[in-house]
């Protein structure tokens, strides 16, 4: 990684512009809504401004979710003040770090959607994140994980560290709420010696006439794992493997796609157990 990138953990955009961007996986949504119905309990990390925690509760789950960023929190409690008072009460909302929390319960299934375990930028990170979520696990309980698999022919494509791509218009939105038009602009630098790639992400508000009203931008640092560095890992944290999935429709992995992980505690006795 270039020497004058520095990881600004976690990456935060403005709830309003985050929630324009950050729309998920194809079928995540319902994917992770029918685990919850399910199990009834659940527990989400990194929940954000909510896009998920909401369609849980709304599949009839109890479902604490818990993130960094008091503001994103906020914002999460005011979509669920649209809700029913009966789902509203099922709501739990914790500001605590998923690299070391204690909630003092445990739970039947606990989420991390959409790469959101990949703001974990070390392999310590990563652990201490797995060893809270087992702590946090009923003896029956699943641990679903979903991250992009690295695609190695754009990794080959970028592998001079500390070479910038361009700044790259990447999407355009319009805001519900204020009419505005947000664009977004994105800069990737690839940092393959430590597995990060960091992203410069720069957010522009466009009144209905045309005129610049806001720019700002934002840091992104992700890290990415393969599919075996993954299973090692795992099985370091005392877990066992139920299921790696390619997407949310149940079918194979495939490279360059998505690593939809379920998990389990391993039996005492086994390795990291």
């Amino acid at each position: 990684m270039a020497s004058d990138h520095k990881p600004n953990h976690p990456f935060y955009a403005s709830p309003p512009d985050y929630d324009l961007v950050a729309r998920g996986v194809p079928g995540d949504v319902e994917y992770f809504s029918k685990l919850a119905g399910k199990a009834g309990d659940v527990l989400e990390l990194a929940c954000g401004t909510g896009r998920v925690t909401i369609p849980m509760l709304q599949a009839g789950a109890r479902v604490t979710g818990l993130d960094l960023e008091a503001v994103m929190l906020d914002s999460a409690r005011h979509r669920a003040e649209k809700l029913p008072e009966a789902q509203r009460k099922k709501l739990t909302l914790v500001q605590g770090d998923m690299r070391g929390f204690e909630l003092g319960r445990k739970f039947p299934l606990i989420v991390v959607p959409y790469r959101a375990f990949q703001h974990l930028l070390t392999v310590t990170d990563q652990r201490a994140c797995l060893a809270a979520c087992r702590k946090h696990l009923t003896p029956r309980g699943r641990l679903v994980i979903d991250i992009f698999d690295p695609n190695l022919r754009m990794i080959a494509a970028a592998m001079q560290p500390g070479l910038s791509s361009p700044m790259l218009r990447l999407s355009e939105n319009i805001d519900p709420g204020t009419g505005e038009k947000v664009v977004l602009y994105v800069s990737r630098t690839p940092g393959p010696e430590n597995q990060l790639v960091y992203e410069q992400w720069v957010f522009e508000r466009f009144a209905r006439d045309g005129r610049s009203l806001a720019r700002h931008s934002r840091d992104l640092y992700l890290r990415y794992s393969f599919r075996y560095e993954m299973e090692h890992l795992f099985e370091l944290c005392g877990y066992e493997i139920v299921s790696l999935e390619g997407d949310f429709t149940g079918g194979p992995f495939k490279h360059g796609g998505e690593q939809l992980w379920t998990v389990k505690a391993a039996p005492a006795g086994r390795p990291g157990a």
